[in-house]
């Protein structure tokens, strides 16, 4: 009796391998019918998912000759918005770079998502930077280093058409993030900034100096939309944008800064900054562990913020007082479009005030994210997410 596995007499060439499939070939018309399935007529927003293309086309993205066939095509069809993710852009061809670039410039919104990009393209860039017509300009998820970051300060200082920056998860540390700082506060036109995720670099972040270089940022008075989610803020950190918050002629509008540790006493700078300038339109602290307390100030200084329009407040264990609090402010003088409260606690009292609110068209369903049921096991009204 054998040892093996396999029989005595196996045969591998009784069971010969079946032939590899040819993958199909890449072209412009190819690229062309997959754009008629995204988008709509003039089809003028391109997008590429270079997972979507390795899927369909059966074999592994090609970082010079499918990046050719995509240039090809955007220098043929003007687009007015780029979509592009994954992919890895090399610097062997110099020329395929210029095109790349030179197929940009008529573009109006650029997200480059999850690319790897060499140094050449940010230096193209920003020789390119009078001519590009870009408005929106997303690099999330691209890895940037010191010298990318100080290419895109001087892009940043020529361009006079950018209004909103995107650099978050992109490998940012609390020393080259000052560049884009200086950048923003020198450009002519950038008044959106997404800068999530920032980075110690081998040591604890210091918030109190990015706290500085936020609070010389919005002093300019030019932002009025700010993104700093996963940045470990803490509720001192709140202190220059409360003061700027509280300005009479702040033009501030949007603050995100979900998931940070600011606690209640942040939550406290904020809102008493928004009661004083009240022109603050969006806020989103959840998963910023603001607890009761917190939302107990949240219910104070709710009604006295006038042009609050959102209010972000999920997984930020606010006991069901407090949110019970916070709803009954909605009865008041509150002009509040959206605001969510899924992910704390609530309790019979909380579904009955969410029920009255509903039932008195006092609050619409698409304001809120919760909404009550009858539970016949609890005999009683509980909450119930609302999506």
């Amino acid at each position: 009796m054998c040892e093996v596995i396999l029989p005595c007499e196996y045969n591998p060439k009784e069971c010969p391998s079946l032939p590899k499939e040819k993958p199909r070939l890449f072209t412009n018309l190819l690229l062309y019918c997959w754009q008629r399935e995204y988008d709509k007529r003039p089809y003028r927003q391109f997008q590429f998912k270079r997972l979507e293309f390795e899927e369909r086309i059966g074999r592994k993205y090609h970082c010079i000759r499918d990046l050719r066939v995509i240039v090809n095509y955007l220098l043929r069809r003007p687009q007015l918005s780029v979509n592009i993710s994954s992919l890895v852009v090399s610097n062997w061809d110099a020329g395929l770079l210029k095109d790349f670039i030179r197929a940009l410039i008529p573009v109006w919104y650029i997200d480059l998502t999850l690319m790897n990009f060499p140094h050449e393209f940010f230096v193209m860039m920003r020789l390119n930077a009078g001519k590009l017509n870009v408005s929106h300009l997303s690099l999330q998820g691209t890895p940037l280093t010191d010298n990318d970051v100080r290419i895109l300060r001087e892009f940043l200082l020529v361009s006079k058409t950018l209004r909103k920056l995107n650099v978050s998860r992109c490998s940012l540390t609390q020393y080259n993030f000052a560049l884009i700082a200086d950048g923003v506060y020198k450009s002519p036109g950038v008044r959106r900034l997404n800068a999530s995720r920032l980075l110690g670099k081998g040591l604890t972040l210091d918030s109190e100096k990015m706290a500085s270089i936020l609070g010389s940022l919005l002093m300019q008075n030019t932002l009025w939309s700010l993104t700093l989610e996963h940045c470990e803020l803490t509720a001192q950190d709140m202190i220059p944008i409360a003061e700027y918050l509280a300005l009479p002629d702040s033009r501030f509008r949007r603050l995100r800064i979900a998931c940070n540790k600011i606690g209640p006493d942040g939550v406290f700078f904020l809102m008493r900054g928004m009661s004083l300038g009240g022109y603050l339109e969006l806020l989103d602290i959840r998963y910023c562990s603001i607890g009761t307390h917190g939302g107990e100030w949240v219910a104070k200084y709710l009604t006295s913020c006038r042009k609050l329009q959102s209010l972000h407040l999920n997984y930020n264990e606010i006991g069901s007082e407090a949110v019970n609090l916070i709803l009954l402010a909605m009865k008041k003088r509150c002009k509040l479009e959206r605001l969510t409260l899924y992910g704390n606690t609530f309790d019979s009292r909380t579904a009955m005030i969410v029920r009255r609110l509903l039932d008195a068209e006092v609050v619409l369903h698409s304001e809120l994210d919760i909404s009550y049921t009858y539970d016949e096991a609890l005999q009683d009204y509980r909450v119930v997410p609302w999506r």
